[in-house]
């Protein structure tokens, strides 16, 4: 989820002497003929959004806040229309008591969409039963499929996440999964599994990576998603370790030890989260699933955890997290 702030003014220009204009140790791009993203080429956070046209203003990206409190105030969701299914404005409807304002797209066009709309067109049944789920960050540099779980999806061993397991709570022994559940396969315990889990992390470093308040993370076997690295249209499963068959388009960043994060190099898109403790499940960043499929929210292969934002003691920004850990409860009323 992009939460973006407003402010009043604009930044120093890129060839100015007088600090603290930084705009030249960012990458930027274009992502369309009326905005530009200015993100870290390092680490991939996004720090700024440009509007070129019709009114020219800036916007700073709310996860790269050094403090919220008197400073924030989140309103309205915008371009809900683009998730055909809601999106997360289906989840986070109230902030500290301010119901969110749920526009079509943008609030000078001031259509609202009610909570629950989804896109007539939007092919649900086919999206429950289709074996491939195609994804891809802004540019197209990183395109890839996922797969529903097959035999593969069961080698991998990984402790248990914090989203379903807070490790701030719970004692080390109870995180360590000693009996090898495959949590990430649901339904949960079933020999023949057709989602994977999805969950909402407010973690530092996610937030820091990222330049949001929130990433939504699926967690997926590397054998179960397909990259293609060659002119072939051949489909090969995911290597992260492998220099020679890592995906061309994407750049690693390591947050901490043993921990990855990967990211496209041009758009800056964040796309995987893997670490050396579970080397075949990765961390798969939900904003990049095509839509097209049942909406963005990818119901028809993902079971969304509704019982708490991982790390959510450690957000910066505690009403909004709250009011998503709230929604995401009342929302288990509305299916």
């Amino acid at each position: 989820m992009a939460d973006f702030v407003s402010f009043s003014g604009v930044p120093l220009a890129v060839d100015s002497t007088s600090e603290p204009a930084v705009l030249s140790s960012l990458s930027s791009y274009k992502t369309s003929k009326t905005a530009i993203r200015w993100f870290c080429g390092k680490c991939s956070t996004h720090i700024l959004w440009q509007c070129l046209e019709p009114n020219p203003k800036w916007l700073v990206a709310g996860g790269t806040l050094e403090r919220i409190d008197g400073i924030v105030k989140n309103t309205h969701h915008i371009f809900i229309d683009d998730t055909l299914d809601g999106g997360m404005a289906d989840n986070l409807t109230n902030i500290d008591g301010i119901e969110l304002s749920r526009y079509a797209t943008s609030p000078d066009a001031g259509k609202i969409l009610p909570l629950g709309w989804k896109d007539l067109s939007t092919d649900v049944s086919q999206a429950a039963t289709s074996d491939r789920l195609h994804a891809y960050c802004h540019c197209k540099a990183n395109a890839f499929y996922i797969t529903r779980p097959s035999a593969a999806s069961f080698v991998p061993f990984s402790p248990y996440p914090d989203v379903t397991h807070p490790y701030v709570s719970l004692p080390k022994e109870a995180l360590d999964n000693t009996g090898d559940e495959k949590w990430w396969l649901r339904p949960l315990g079933s020999p023949n599994p057709t989602h994977y889990l999805g969950g909402h992390c407010a973690c530092t470093s996610c937030r820091r990576s990222c330049g949001f308040t929130i990433q939504s993370w699926i967690f997926i076997p590397r054998n179960n998603i397909l990259f293609s690295i060659s002119s072939s249209d051949e489909l090969v499963p995911l290597d992260l370790q492998n220099k020679d068959k890592r995906p061309p388009g994407l750049v690693n960043y390591k947050s901490s030890e043993g921990r990855n994060r990967e990211f496209c190099g041009t758009c800056g898109a964040t796309v995987f989260w893997w670490g050396t403790e579970r080397p075949d499940l990765v961390d798969v960043s939900a904003g990049l699933v095509a839509e097209s499929l049942g909406g963005v929210r990818a119901e028809g292969w993902v079971d969304w955890w509704k019982e708490r934002v991982s790390f959510a003691e450690d957000a910066l920004n505690v009403k909004l997290v709250k009011g998503l850990e709230e929604g995401l409860q009342a929302s288990k009323k509305r299916v």
